[in-house]
């Protein structure tokens, strides 16, 4: 009978190497902390790096679409003042004729840039 007898906590004997549940879901939720922290920081660390390469994208973007804007405002002034000094045009026909030519570059790029719809063939 002494086999089936229940054997007290305090009398366990436990092998002297292995640690109890409490130990191990210690180290497991400390692992897993860890592990998430790590992961933190390097998604804290890429989303810095994406951020800065394209805060540069962006500024050099809008920087080189000023001086877009600042050249194309210099060739019209002298296209205008072309007209004016050397084909002897009064001012205003100068400017009309530079906006009306503006206004001709636009629709025709507005026209090439339009999607084509696509004609299905009729049998």
């Amino acid at each position: 009978m002494a086999q089936n007898q229940i054997i007290p906590r305090s009398e366990k004997q436990s092998g002297g190497d292995q640690p109890d549940w409490t130990t191990l879901l210690a180290r497991a939720i400390d692992d897993i902390t860890r592990i998430m922290q790590s992961e933190i920081r390097l998604v804290t660390n890429s989303m810095r790096t994406i951020l800065a390469e394209q805060t540069d994208r962006v500024l050099g973007f809008i920087a080189s679409g000023v001086l877009m804007v600042f050249g194309m405002m210099c060739i019209l002034a002298a296209a205008i003042l072309f007209l004016h000094e050397y084909a002897m045009l009064p001012w205003w026909q100068s400017f009309g004729i530079t906006g009306l030519a503006l206004l001709a570059i636009a629709i025709a790029v507005r026209a090439f840039s339009m999607p084509r719809s696509k004609t299905s063939a009729i049998t």
